[in-house]
């Protein structure tokens, strides 16, 4: 319960609005802005209709003893969003409350752009804290170019096939990885890789396979890309993706319209569903991945 001088000070301040700019100018040395006026706004912080804030991802790290050390947010961000810099800090100071731990905000970027302006700094308090998240885009992503590491960590290993496609050994590293994986995740992480290939990374995948000049070794290779090579781009492999596309986004928590299922079920232009499948795992509404 506040006491009296708690309760004195805050007084002081609702009554004169020109306090505390006059305090931060006089004491702490702050920059005040030349104003026409100041007004006490409102300070009941309580969202009455609560906004949800969702990260994509968190992680915590533990130590031995059960301790928190580190908590980091992960979000995948497509684009720039202007509404970003104002949401990651309150994503920042939750989770912070919430486990008692420092954070730290990842943002993992599709291009250069993209990543260049997620890593700008971001000005919580006026002259004071500062976010600077770590951005990472296509550049950053490390090259998995042996195979050990890649069945041991096999999404970094998708990430960089998907970034690094053109390199022969990262996509030999990439073909371990998946075989280590579950099989329906096989063939999601292996469309995802598909859609981010450049048109030569993809053409060297692809004769990899039907030539058999690489030694392509796993199950996987044989029984899923081998095959669909050897098929060509069949309604069977449209239908597959299509199915792909509506699992993600059902897993994501996302309700999917019989209208829209319909449209991603009776598509069977194969470009247009793996672009549709790469939006599905980071969009944030269904409507967004038909944008």
């Amino acid at each position: 319960m506040p006491g009296f001088d708690h309760e004195l000070q805050v007084q002081l301040f609702q009554r004169n609005p020109d306090l505390a700019p006059a305090l931060l100018d006089e004491v702490c040395s702050f920059p005040i802005p030349d104003y026409a006026r100041a007004e006490i706004g409102c300070a009941d912080l309580t969202n009455l209709t609560p906004k949800p804030y969702k990260a994509d991802d968190v992680t915590v790290l533990y130590a031995a003893d059960g301790k928190r050390l580190l908590a980091v947010i992960t979000e995948t961000q497509q684009r720039e969003d202007q509404d970003k810099p104002f949401t990651w800090p309150v994503y920042v100071t939750t989770v912070r409350e919430r486990l008692r731990c420092p954070v730290r905000l990842l943002v993992v970027c599709p291009d250069v752009k993209t990543a260049v302006w997620a890593r700008m700094p971001i000005e919580v308090e006026a002259g004071g804290a500062t976010l600077c998240p770590a951005a990472i885009g296509p550049n950053e992503v490390p090259v998995v170019n042996d195979t050990a590491k890649a069945m041991s960590l096999p999404e970094l290993s998708v990430l960089s096939a998907a970034a690094h496609g053109d390199d022969p050994a990262v996509l030999k590293a990439a073909e371990a990885a998946l075989d280590v994986v579950p099989e329906r995740t096989r063939l999601i992480y292996n469309d995802f890789i598909e859609a981010r290939l450049s048109a030569a990374a993809r053409k060297l995948w692809e004769d990899m396979m039907a030539t058999g000049t690489y030694e392509w070794q796993s199950d996987f290779a044989r029984k899923y890309v081998g095959q669909g090579r050897a098929e060509g781009r069949s309604e069977g492999k449209s239908e597959g993706k299509a199915e792909d596309i509506v699992m993600i986004l059902g897993a994501r928590g996302f309700a999917v319209s019989e209208a829209q299922c319909e449209r991603i079920r009776s598509c069977t232009d194969l470009d247009q569903l793996n672009t549709w499948l790469t939006r599905a795992v980071t969009a944030e509404t269904v409507e967004e991945l038909f944008d």
